[in-house]
């Protein structure tokens, strides 16, 4: 057998599926030639009905319409004139979520729009949260595209199940520090050095070939408090929060809390400026971190796999 390739058989019993519905959203459109586009053609032949004009899209996609509206993710994609005779758009584009429950998943949409101008859209696949997904999402064009989207996700337990990224939080400035070590397993234990701000995070894990690996620390070395989590054999870190703010010049983590099943850990830094919270799905738990660092932590963004303690 190849050294790149695992194999083992699902049994039915690990099968699960996780159905979602999200309702209330609405699609903004912005053609090229209106103020602040989010759509612009690259190619136009110049034929009736717009047939072969293509253009690339980033349409926006809130949780409502009114002052308090909150972005909840982008349509990214093309949208292509597919009727010689008549009017009809095939669209496809990967709906990118920025939200804080949902950041790093994302899914994808295929369908088309013609007269009436409502109808479904198919949805063929997904990532994080949303990975093995199928379904629809219902649309109706008025003034904004409003959307109801109801998918079923593929759920399975396996020894061979790859980590899942959600996140990052916090800036853009640093350099980009991954786990490169091995595939997580388990979260062992976590060293976080904080102050005014968390300087560095290190941790150790265990991965799937049942090695114990570490990684950091990711950050300075300068200044602060240092404090170890050690996780007991039964123990798995199932939320991670804190804050981010700038300071002089960057956006930095300023602070983190943990959260096991067992106990919380934390706060450790300086709680101040924006809140994030990241909270793994059901039957899993964190195994992983993943970020951005400098002088100190910038960003963190965690991994997530089924529970194995």
């Amino acid at each position: 057998m190849a050294k790149y390739l695992q194999s083992a058989p699902v049994s039915q019993g690990a099968l699960q599926h996780k159905e979602f519905l999200l309702d209330g959203l609405y699609m903004e459109q912005r053609p090229q030639g209106s103020p602040n586009p989010n759509e612009v053609i690259i190619v136009n032949p110049g034929l009736p009905m717009k047939f072969g004009c293509t253009a690339a899209t980033d349409w926006t996609i809130y949780d409502g319409i009114g002052p308090d509206k909150k972005l909840v993710a982008h349509a990214q994609g093309v949208l292509t004139g597919a009727g010689a005779t008549e009017g009809t758009w095939s669209l496809c584009f990967n709906m990118v979520f920025v939200d804080e429950r949902f950041k790093g998943s994302s899914l994808k949409v295929l369908g088309n729009m013609s007269s009436p101008l409502e109808g479904e859209w198919a949805i063929l696949g997904g990532t994080g949260e949303f990975a093995y997904a199928q379904g629809v999402v219902l649309f109706k064009i008025q003034k904004f595209y409003e959307l109801q989207i109801r998918v079923l996700c593929l759920n399975f337990s396996s020894s061979l199940s790859l980590p899942i990224k959600m996140g990052p939080w916090g800036g853009n400035g640093g350099f980009p520090q991954d786990m490169t070590a091995g595939k997580p397993l388990r979260l062992r234990s976590m060293r976080i050095n904080s102050g005014s701000r968390i300087f560095s995070l290190e941790f150790s894990y265990v991965d799937k070939l049942g090695k114990v690996r570490s990684e950091g620390p990711w950050g300075g070395s300068s200044g602060g408090n240092y404090q170890t989590i050690e996780l007991g054999p039964k123990e798995f870190v199932k939320q991670i929060s804190g804050t981010i703010d700038n300071l002089v010049t960057e956006t930095v983590i300023t602070s983190l809390v943990l959260v096991t099943n067992i106990r919380k850990y934390g706060p450790y830094g300086s709680v101040q400026g924006t809140s994030f919270d990241a909270t793994v799905p059901e039957n899993t738990c964190v195994v992983g971190f993943f970020g951005k660092s400098g002088g100190a932590l910038d960003a963190i963004g965690i991994y997530h796999g089924p529970i194995a303690v």
